[in-house]
This record gives C-alpha cells, structure tokens and sequence, in this order.
C-alpha cells in the first residue's frame, strides 16, 4: 500500500505544480493528475525563472538537521538565504515554568529580548534577554540559559469584561505595549469571540494595566500569530500589521484550514474604549473556511489513508511572516501522515493508542513550511482562492525527526532573524520538557 500512496502524492505534486503554474491561485482545492511524474514548478523573477517546489522536500527519508550541518529544504533554498545561527535555553520561575511549554513567542525590539508562554496550564508569560553568543552544541545541556527579565506572570485572568480563555496563542510588542491573543482550547460550540488582551506595559506584566477581552473580527480564525508587514509591502497589502491562524488545535470548524492572514490594525486595539466597542476590524487576505471549496485542501480535514502534501488534519502552522525585499509569507509548523496515512483514536505501529487524530506510522511525522506570494492574495478573486508555491519537511537541529515539534516563533525584521520554539528540545534532565529556541537569518535571495 506504501507504494501506492508515494505514487498518489507524485501526481498530487504534478497536478499541483501544472496549475499554480498556470495562474497563481485556483478556484478549485488542488487534485491527483494523470500523470505521476513530477513537474517541478517555477515562478518569474527579476532575473529568471527558478524551480520553487521539489519532490524531495516530501521524501519519506530525509537527512536530520544538525547544528553544524543544517539540512535545508530545496523550496526554501530556492527562494531566501537562510543560515543557521545556533541555539539558547529559556527556562524561569513565577506562575508557571518552561516545562510542557505552549511557545508561543514574541520579539521586543527595544529589549532585544524574547516573550514566551510558558506550561500549557497555566497561561503565564515570561520575558528573556537573547544571548549575544548563541550555541552549535549537540547537547541541550551544554546550551546557556538566557538571563530572565520577567519571571512567568499569569495573563488570561486580567481582564475587564468577557470570556476567561485557556490558551494563548499570539504574543505582539508595539510602542512599549504587548498584544496577547488568545482562545479557548476546547470551545465546543465555537462561539467563542473574545480573544485580545493589550498590557500597557510591556516591561512589567505583573503591573500593567489591562484591555481585554476585545474581539478580533475573524474570532479563532483569525487571532494568533501577530507581525508587522515589511513597509515596502504596506500600500499593496493595505495594512502595516497581520495577524492568522489555523486548524491548530480541537473543534476544526472554526479555524481555517490553512494558514489565515488578515489586516489589523494594533493602534485600534491600544485606544479601543472597552464600553463603546469592543470589535477590532480584522480584513482577511488569506482564509480557508471549513466549506465546500474554501478549504486550503478539499476534505483536508478528515483522516484518511492519503494525506494531501499541502495540508491534512494534524498540520498546524505556529508562526508566519513575509520576508522583507520579497513578497513571500513563509509559514512554519508541522505536518503528519503523508506517507502511512492519520486516524481518529487509533492504535499506532509502536502500540501506542491515541486519545484523538494521529499517524498511523509514530515516525510519520515532520517539522514543516508552506511559501504563499502576496501577489497571489492581492490578485485572487476571494481569501481562499490561494494555494503556496512551495511546501516541504524542515529539519531542524534538535527536533528529532520532527517528534520535537515547532509551537512557536517570532521574527527580527531588523536583523532579519527568525526564532523558533522546538517543543521539549530543552531537555537536560529525567523529568524538565522545556523547549528549545533555536534562530535562523531569513532574508530575501541575492
């Protein structure tokens, strides 16, 4: 059967390949074609056409990143220079701690620092100064520790008016203020509209005074990751800050199936008076409904035996961004089950019996990214008439072949570096599953 379902995702590559070609964007969830060769797909540049989307990048083997030799994927190679520029431990104290770490992270410019949520329990926000020295050791013990600014402080709790949530999902540092969004894990009827918070100070969570709960349009398609848009870019996208999400977490049909994007404007949400208005605008420029022909992938949602390379129901996209100097937003988390299949609450080759969606292979599963060019939002007829130019396995150093998933990440438009949150690859002892945060430098290709 393995046989079988390498060859189906062969077609779905050519038939993929031969339509973005074709325009850009489709009105129509990608489909198998005829043919199982591989027509690689290129796009037009300044200088010339190059190949963006490859095979390889969804082999079932692929070489572990390690950090002195980094694995990169050939879609991303094509596309940006990207170097690997180490590691660094984040653990702290307070109301919480880095084990069993949410990850969501932020960037604060000003402190050169790092905001990152800490255990999945307990909703709590730490602050960390970035080392100037990062590490290459293959060790997580050997890795220093970032010097603590804040200890954990618990933040879903302060709130004016509306829903206490119960996991944090965004973290974005503007003009001395910190925007938390946020949702609530398990919301069964998926009603839930309430999902921002704005502390006014964003160097002392513990005192700051508290907005919230205000209600981004979109609700939980729409409110997470957070990052400003490169200022070449603002006229065309008609924004200077985005803010997306996706099937990240439980109940789907509420979330787009794909990496979301929409206009937002934080300035709106800073002088918002909760007893006027709570709605803070939210335009979308990407989105994929759960309905019939909006989603990113048709039926990308329910479990199967052939999983869909660009997008299933286990994958997840942590953090997005667009590159300054191009016009690609690069989208990072996870995938799982291209090769073996996903089920529901079933027991997998290692005898491991799963209380919800999982691969049938317990190693069929991957670090991953998706590139979508803004072009294609600009010139699609609705939000979910785009499809990525480019997806594939990332491997990345300390992720174990994908076991340690990304959960979060943030970006230094200035310095242009890309941090990124490895679920429990801090690890130096029995029982601590903090996370690691590793970096990269993502800039445009010269």
């Amino acid at each position: 059967m393995k046989s079988f379902q390498n060859l189906m995702k062969l077609a779905f590559i050519s038939g993929l390949s031969l339509s973005l070609f074709a325009c850009g964007s489709s009105d129509e969830a990608p489909i198998s074609a005829e043919s199982a060769e591989v027509k690689a797909i290129s796009i037009p540049t300044q200088k010339e056409d190059i190949q963006v989307l490859f095979a390889d990048d969804i082999a079932e083997d692929i070489s572990q990143s390690l950090p002195k030799e980094i694995n990169l994927p050939l879609g991303l190679q094509a596309t940006l220079d990207i170097e690997y520029l180490g590691a660094f431990r984040v653990t702290a104290s307070g109301q919480s701690n880095s084990n069993y770490a949410v990850g969501s992270l932020g960037f604060n410019p000003d402190n050169h620092s790092i905001y990152m949520v800490g255990h999945d329990h307990h909703n709590a926000i730490a602050e960390f100064e970035i080392p100037s020295e990062l590490s290459f050791e293959t060790q997580a013990r050997n890795i220093p520790t970032a010097p603590v600014l804040q200890k954990y402080y618990k933040v879903l709790g302060r709130k004016e008016v509306g829903n206490t949530n119960t996991r944090i999902t965004g973290i974005l540092y503007h003009n001395q203020n910190l925007l938390v969004s946020s949702e609530i894990w398990y919301d069964g009827k998926g009603n839930n509209r309430d999902n921002l918070q704005i502390f006014s100070n964003a160097y002392d969570l513990r005192s700051s005074v508290v907005k919230g709960m205000l209600q981004i349009e979109g609700a939980a398609k729409a409110a997470g990751y957070m990052f400003k848009v490169p200022a070449e870019l603002t006229e065309k996208i008609g924004s200077e800050y985005l803010i997306g999400w996706a099937s990240n977490y439980s109940i789907t049909s509420r979330y787009s199936q794909g990496p979301s994007l929409y206009r937002f404007d934080p300035n709106q949400a800073i002088d918002a008076v909760l007893s006027v208005d709570r709605a803070i605008n939210a335009n979308p420029l990407m989105v994929f409904p759960l309905s019939q022909g909006k989603q990113l992938v048709e039926g990308g949602d329910g479990h199967s035996l052939n999983i869909s390379p660009i997008w299933g129901p286990l994958a997840q996209v942590k953090y997005g961004f667009i590159i300054p100097g191009t016009t690609y937003f690069l989208a990072i988390g996870s995938h799982s089950g291209l090769h073996n299949g996903t089920g529901y609450k079933i027991t997998q080759d290692n005898g491991n019996s799963c209380g919800g969606g999982c691969a049938y292979d317990n190693n069929d599963k991957y670090n991953y990214f998706w590139i979508f060019d803004v072009n294609n939002m600009i010139d699609a007829d609705k939000p979910w008439l785009v499809r990525p130019i480019s997806y594939g396995k990332w491997s990345h150093p300390y992720d174990e072949k994908g076991g340690n998933q990304v959960i979060g990440g943030t970006y230094n438009d200035k310095n242009n570096i890309l941090y990124l949150a490895l679920k429990n690859a801090g690890q130096t002892g029995e029982y601590d599953r903090p996370p690691l945060i590793i970096s990269y430098q993502v800039k445009a290709k010269q």
